[in-house]
């Protein structure tokens, strides 16, 4: 790791202010009218403080690139801990915080592959969110069940869906579940998770990425199974 020096970092900060505040400002376009602009600015700043703060610039890696998730969880954080901001209002955000989470993981940790495997390594990350969308939609589901709103094919593929994700997560170790169920299904952030499981927030974040990443394998391993084989598997 190559230790920036101080003055290096500030300029890191100074430079990409606008960016920051241009990321929340993003944000609260989509937020009710009675949202502080300068609430998100003072968030978005804060991530990218720390993001110039650990930003190692031997690994090759932009730091608008690295900063951007780090600002945007930043901002997330911020809207959670709004008195306002509900449990259903959450739900809506819940899919776009957690893909976040693992992208900033993802950027802290990537490294660079060479060409012809850049597309597999596409497809992956790409996957991996989709993990992160179902969890998050079977979440919302479970906190709202309307079949009354759904076709009955509708209701039918979700609840094949919900098998899905919930039969994959049992294939995890018991810790990579904890961290799932906490930050998913208990509406926790990843820091809350940390506490309640004695780990930092910087591990838990790796946990929850790495989590992610064994439960889309453990979906690709289910799916491929033949229908029998998947049925005796529940």
């Amino acid at each position: 790791m190559t230790d920036l020096m101080p003055s290096k970092r500030n300029e890191l900060v100074e430079t990409h202010l606008t960016y920051a505040r241009a990321l929340a400002a993003e944000v609260v376009r989509q937020l009710p009218s009675h949202v502080l602009r300068e609430d998100l600015d003072a968030a978005a700043e804060l991530g990218l403080v720390e993001a110039a703060q650990v930003f190692d610039p031997s690994r090759g890696i932009l730091f608008k690139t690295f900063a951007y998730y780090r600002i945007r969880g930043a901002i997330y954080d911020a809207i959670r801990k709004m008195t306002w901001f509900s449990k259903s209002q959450y739900d809506k955000y819940r899919f776009e915080m957690a893909a976040n989470e693992y992208m900033a993981d993802y950027a802290e940790t990537a490294h660079e592959v060479p060409a012809e495997n850049a597309a597999q390594e596409a497809v992956s990350v790409t996957e991996t969110i989709t993990s992160c969308y179902l969890l998050s939609l079977d979440a919302e589901q479970a906190d709202v069940a309307d079949h009354n709103a759904r076709s009955a094919e509708e209701t039918l593929l979700d609840d094949e869906q919900k098998q899905l994700v919930r039969r994959a997560m049992q294939m995890l170790p018991e810790k990579n579940r904890e961290v799932i169920e906490g930050y998913y299904y208990q509406n926790l952030n990843l820091e809350e998770v940390g506490q309640r499981l004695g780990l930092s927030k910087s591990w838990v974040c790796r946990v929850h990425a790495k989590s992610i990443e064994m439960l889309r394998e453990a979906m690709s391993e289910l799916s491929a199974l033949p229908a029998t084989s998947a049925h005796a598997a529940r």
